[in-house]
């Protein structure tokens, strides 16, 4: 039980610092975009691709930290109606259903990302391989499926994780 605490918070500790690398990066490459364009006179053509596939790996990757924080949406108005044992139960059958759905988008990210079309596509701008793109999703659905899992056993052991 204690190394599952160690990996999800080794896990929760580097996709916060993924997402505020990626958060830094939208925020410094819009910035110099709008200097560029509005007082130089001289856009940064490659700069709104950067931002948007830094805003695609941020919200990839950012789910599975706020998964782990519990601040993810959810809806218990039903479930804090039902006593302590049952809302256990509830948690943890919500909590597998995740882990089926995470695993089924997983694989089908996977196979996304291998289509020949994927593979030989390049951005406009960049001229970034699209898969680059693209693995955000096998990549923040790994971080999901982990967290997912460290949650799981964390609720049916009554450990730490009752959110």
């Amino acid at each position: 039980m204690k190394a599952l605490e160690t990996i999800g918070g080794y896990i929760d500790q580097v996709a916060k610092t993924l997402t505020q690398v990626c958060v830094a990066i939208m925020a410094v490459i819009v910035t110099l975009q709008v200097i560029f364009r509005y007082f130089l006179g001289n856009p940064i053509f490659w700069a709104e691709e950067l931002a948007r596939y830094s805003l695609v790996w941020m919200t990839f990757i950012g789910a599975a930290v706020g998964l782990r924080a519990g601040l993810l949406a959810c809806m218990d108005l039903l479930v804090t109606r039902f006593p302590a044992p049952v809302q256990k139960w509830i948690r943890v059958l919500a909590i597998a259903l995740n882990c089926a759905l995470f695993g089924f988008l997983l694989y089908y990210s996977i196979v996304l990302v291998g289509i020949p079309s994927v593979t030989s596509q390049k951005s406009p701008a960049m001229r970034l391989p699209m898969s680059y793109v693209y693995a955000a999703m096998p990549v923040g659905l790994i971080l999901l499926l982990l967290q997912s899992f460290i949650l799981l056993v964390e609720t049916l052991t009554g450990k730490k994780g009752a959110n």
